[in-house]
């Protein structure tokens, strides 16, 4: 297990593990990937890089496609009609101080972060550190991890509540697309 450095404001939302398991990029398995994420992926070039977009811009698939593409952690915030979405390192992204004073005043969200390998969606002690950091600013509770084949996890500061899969409702053209990025039928 990697240690990550700590804390919200100069530290990490968590840790992740390789497991063993495939941290190869898509495109360098000759899967192409939808061009939205490209383009988001152009504008999160390095650690902490941040992009806004309105509600719904960042979907939860979407980052976990991010997230093994660049092999790095991302983290996405709501405060009101907006998401931000922000770039990490291996071992996890920080949410920036202007963020989290943003998000104490407007009632912001930290929605979920990514981990970049393959099932590794157990919440590290860094990301528990975090949601109780979180809860007393903004009295969140619960947040999500979400790995790139898809694991879904709901945890709060006392531990993993919720396990699962990232459900899509997709077109019969994207269909095609996320069956190569996450298998399947």
């Amino acid at each position: 297990m990697s240690k990550g450095y700590s804390g919200l404001f100069h530290g990490t939302l968590g840790t992740t593990i390789k497991n063993g398991l495939s941290s190869q990029p898509y495109s360098d398995r000759g899967i192409e990937i939808p061009e939205h994420v490209k383009q988001t992926l152009s504008k999160l070039k390095k650690t902490g890089d941040t992009v806004t977009g309105k509600a719904g811009s960042f979907p939860i698939k979407d980052v976990s496609i991010m997230s093994k593409e660049a092999g790095v952690e991302f983290a996405r915030v709501t405060i009101g009609n907006e998401e931000i979405l922000i770039r990490g390192d291996k071992n996890g992204a920080t949410i920036p101080y202007r963020l989290l004073s943003r998000m104490k005043k407007e009632g912001g969200v930290f929605d979920f972060h990514s981990h970049p390998y393959d099932n590794d969606n157990s919440p590290s002690a860094d990301d528990y550190a975090v949601m109780r950091r979180i809860h007393s600013a903004t009295g969140q509770v619960t947040s999500k991890i979400v790995t790139p084949n898809g694991r879904l996890t709901v945890y709060s500061s006392n531990g993993v509540i919720e396990t699962g899969i990232v459900s899509n409702v997709i077109d019969n053209d994207m269909k095609e697309i996320y069956k190569k990025l996450f298998g399947g039928k």
